[in-house]
């Protein structure tokens, strides 16, 4: 998956085969069906959120982009940057959803937290995560992009 590429050349990833490694491919796979495939209405409610107020008047775009292929790097910023804004209360109210899942708030946060230390490894290295996404996802078996 691209997502586990980036993160892999963000060197940001435990070794494979550990349980954290394990835990971290689970969450990635899991947490595209919960926000894909979830009926919860917390979760729809947060994610047609966070693409709104991340992305405004490229939500839509963002949305169908992400329904039809799967995780970008444009929901997996958006997401982090809401979840980082989103109180505690509020994060409380995805537990159910994410439950179905077999997936926690726990489980989400580390994800997210990936997320942002990829993104700065990558900067720091003067390249965007969303170059490095962009490129990864090209070189994926099938890839149309």
């Amino acid at each position: 998956m691209a997502v586990l590429a980036m993160l892999q050349d963000a060197d940001v990833l435990p070794p494979e085969n550990t349980p954290d490694a394990n835990r971290i491919i689970k969450s990635v796979i899991q947490f595209q069906s919960v926000f894909l495939k979830s009926d919860d209405p917390e979760v729809q409610l947060f994610i047609r959120h966070t693409l709104e107020e991340q992305l405004g008047s490229d939500a839509t775009e963002a949305e169908t982009r992400f329904r039809s292929a799967g995780w970008t790097s444009d929901v997996l910023e958006a997401l982090r940057d809401q979840w980082m804004a989103t109180a505690l209360d509020q994060r409380v109210r995805l537990a159910p959803g994410f439950h179905r899942f077999n997936v926690s708030l726990e489980d989400f946060d580390s994800l997210m937290e990936l997320v942002a230390k990829a993104r700065t490894a990558l900067e720091q290295r003067g390249q965007n995560l969303h170059q490095v996404f962009a490129q990864r996802r090209r070189e994926m078996p099938g890839s149309t992009q």
